[in-house]
């Protein structure tokens, strides 16, 4: 039996609420790049190894037990790193597949944590059996398959795994964060805020956009900038160059300009503004 099986679908099995495009098991994953996406949903769990997927704007690492989601015509780019990364997955859809999902609270694509890979992993093995089924049966098993697959999914999703992850490596950045908030006054790089966890800076940025989202300099301006504002406000005679140098920008213009952007006034304006209002 073949590890990589394509079912024989006829056009009324594509009106069915689910049908099989493909399923594959213990899958030795290359590179893949699909700037269109694809027309149909599909499911992929990391069995071991690790990689990267790049989605929404977003760079994630992939790890043993994580599963990739992607939803129609959503464009991805995934591949290993660090070695092979084996993967079991399925290409499925049907107009009853969104409503389901839906209904556990999976409605865009992304990273998740099922908490029965074992279940999931053997669900899509039974639908490589259907390459030993008559051709003209494999679009109506395999939408039977499919069902039952999505139903393993159903009982083994928890949404807390998800926000659980989350904590998890919020906790695994907290050096990384007490770095920054002790330093954000001096010229500091990726490779130091890396060095003050012990690990690499692509490792780094990884968990760090895993945890919250936005990359280590887009957390670091913010701290910038909030410690500019305190200072607008609480020294008031301070001259702006001084504001902006003690705030971990030498360059007083690019400071003006990130100020300007995120709080569409100038610091000088800023200043005024809560003078006004008698704050300061």
């Amino acid at each position: 039996m073949k590890n990589c099986f394509f079912p024989n679908v006829s056009p009324s099995d594509r009106k069915l609420p689910y049908f099989l495009h493909c399923s594959a098991r213990q899958y030795d994953q290359e590179e893949v790049q699909r700037p269109d996406g694809c027309h149909w949903f599909q499911l992929n769990i990391c069995m071991s190894g690790k990689g990267i997927l790049k989605m929404g704007g977003r760079e994630q690492e992939i790890n043993e037990g994580d599963s990739m989601i992607i939803f129609p015509d959503i464009s991805h780019h995934y591949y290993a790193v660090g070695g092979p990364m084996i993967v079991s997955w399925i290409a499925f859809d049907g107009f009853q597949v969104a409503s389901l999902l839906k209904s556990i609270g999976i409605e865009t694509s992304g990273l998740y944590r099922l908490g029965n890979n074992k279940e999931i992993h053997e669900a899509i093995g039974k639908t490589l059996t259907l390459q030993n089924c008559e051709m003209t049966e494999q679009g109506i098993l395999g939408s039977e398959k499919v069902y039952s697959f999505l139903l393993t999914l159903v009982k083994g999703y928890d949404p807390e795994h998800d926000a659980m992850k989350t904590g998890e490596n919020l906790k695994k950045i907290k050096p990384a964060l007490e770095f920054m908030n002790r330093h954000l006054s001096e010229p500091i790089g990726i490779e130091d805020m890396a060095d003050s966890m012990g690990i690499s800076p692509q490792h780094f940025c990884l968990l760090f956009k895993s945890a919250l989202n936005q990359r280590p300099f887009e957390y670091l301006n913010s701290l910038r900038l909030n410690h500019s504002k305190n200072l607008l406000i609480d020294e008031p005679d301070l001259p702006l160059k001084e504001v902006s140098g003690r705030s971990g920008y030498a360059n007083h213009s690019y400071f003006c300009q990130l100020f300007k952007k995120q709080e569409r006034l100038t610091p000088a304006e800023f200043r005024k503004l809560y003078k006004q209002d008698n704050l300061i």
